[in-house]
């Protein structure tokens, strides 16, 4: 017997009593199908209900529904112990309605939208995606990328028809031979039944669709749609958006984090973008002093190293520095190595805990990291001519460093 699907004529029951009528087992627990169900299975990019089964004065949550054809059984996937359920024993389906309810608005939002970007552009959905976050559509366009000022006049046109309160309605039919009578957007031929849902009047609608999911009887209930933002994806316009509670706190909250960031800031949400712009000019002043500052640093310090080393020629090197960055000491290293007399040149950076050494290719730098980093908690590697070795703990580095020095004559 398949199940009677209660969500087909009325998707705002969220309880009915029903008879288990075959049970399966997933990871340890029941999975039960029923006479009839409130419950509706994942498809159509919906997600599915979750809820609970009670049985007796015994109480479980039913985490997942799925069918495996649209005329077939709805199973149930409990936290149940497996062996908890008998075929034919009398239990209460509950959904969380809340949850229904954002999904219905969700889904109907999306209908509404991709119809919208296919009646003003001519926009083709080529794939949907309902997440916890958001939601996202594919719209095809022959490879154009949707104008922000497109983008703005789709979200006011949908919540115009949304402020509407269209009228939505779902036609069943036996095969889609049938549903052809229907004037829907986007025609996909499959084998079975077909629903299809229209927002708005049937001779004349806002949009008409193929869909198997729930949605609310009127447009108002959507409550709002709000776009986030759009993405070239595969040559197609990727809109992220949502609907009715989901976008109303998502927005919320991104005006809060506005007016918290233009407080920051001692101006107006309106003159972020302006602040913004101040300050990104400062910023990129103050670098490019930063790098000149830092370019003179490195001509002062090479000319110094060269000097100490003639001064007192042994086989290694050492020099050490938290003022200049990694970066800088490897661009300092490479301009003195080629003029310098002695064997390795170490170069420490105790804020990082890292070792560059340098050499003419004898002795082998990579191969002084290989051998000898490790034993003091060091990796790293490199050529023969330059290596980078990283530690746990600046005294490590310095002994690594001490080591080599010693080694070296």
């Amino acid at each position: 017997m398949k199940t009677d699907r209660i969500y087909r004529t009325n998707q705002y029951i969220k309880t009915n009593t029903t008879i288990i009528t075959g049970i399966r087992e997933k990871g340890g627990c029941d999975v039960i199908s029923c006479e009839s169900s409130v419950f509706f299975p994942e498809g159509g990019g919906q997600p599915s209900d979750t809820g609970t089964v009670t049985c007796g004065s015994a109480v479980y949550n039913v985490v997942h529904a799925y069918d495996e054809d649209l005329e077939g059984d709805v199973w149930h996937i409990t936290d149940a112990p497996a062996g908890t359920f008998r075929i034919s024993d009398e239990i209460t389906l509950e959904i969380d309605m809340d949850r229904r309810m954002s999904n219905m608005q969700r889904h109907l939002g999306e209908h509404m939208l991709s119809g919208t970007f296919h009646s003003l552009f001519g926009g083709v959905n080529r794939g949907f995606h309902m997440g916890n976050e958001y939601i996202t559509i594919d719209i095809d366009l022959d490879g154009r990328m949707l104008t922000h000022d497109e983008l703005y006049l789709a979200e006011t046109t949908v919540n115009e028809a949304i402020r509407a309160d269209l009228p939505v309605s779902v036609t069943w039919f036996d095969d889609y031979e049938s549903s052809l009578v229907m004037p829907v957007r986007k025609q996909v031929p499959h084998d079975g039944w077909v629903s299809v849902v229209t927002v708005g009047d049937v001779s004349d609608p806002y949009d008409c669709i193929a869909c198997c999911g729930t949605h609310p009887s009127r447009s108002s209930e959507v409550g709002l749609l709000a776009i986030y933002k759009c993405e070239p994806n595969k040559g197609m316009n990727r809109i992220f958006f949502d609907c009715g509670k989901h976008a109303r706190e998502k927005l919320a909250a991104d005006s809060r984090l506005l007016s918290d960031i233009a407080k920051r800031y001692s101006c107006s949400p309106s003159d972020l973008i302006s602040r913004l712009n101040a300050e990104a000019e400062s910023i990129s002043a103050l670098k490019a002093r930063l790098a000149g500052l830092t370019a003179y640093v490195r001509d002062a310090e090479r000319s110094a190293i060269l000097s100490d080393i003639s001064a007192d020629s042994t086989g290694a090197y050492t020099y050490s520095s938290d003022i200049l960055s990694t970066d800088d000491l490897l661009k300092l290293g490479f301009s003195v190595v080629s003029d310098m007399t002695a064997k390795l040149l170490i170069m420490l950076h105790p804020a990082s805990c890292t070792c560059l050494l340098f050499s003419s290719g004898d002795p082998s730098c990579g191969k002084l990291v290989k051998d000898h980093a490790k034993e003091h908690g060091g990796r790293g590697g490199g050529r023969d001519d330059n290596a980078r070795a990283v530690f746990g703990s600046a005294h490590d580095m310095k002994v690594f460093a001490k080591e080599l020095a010693e080694m070296v004559k």
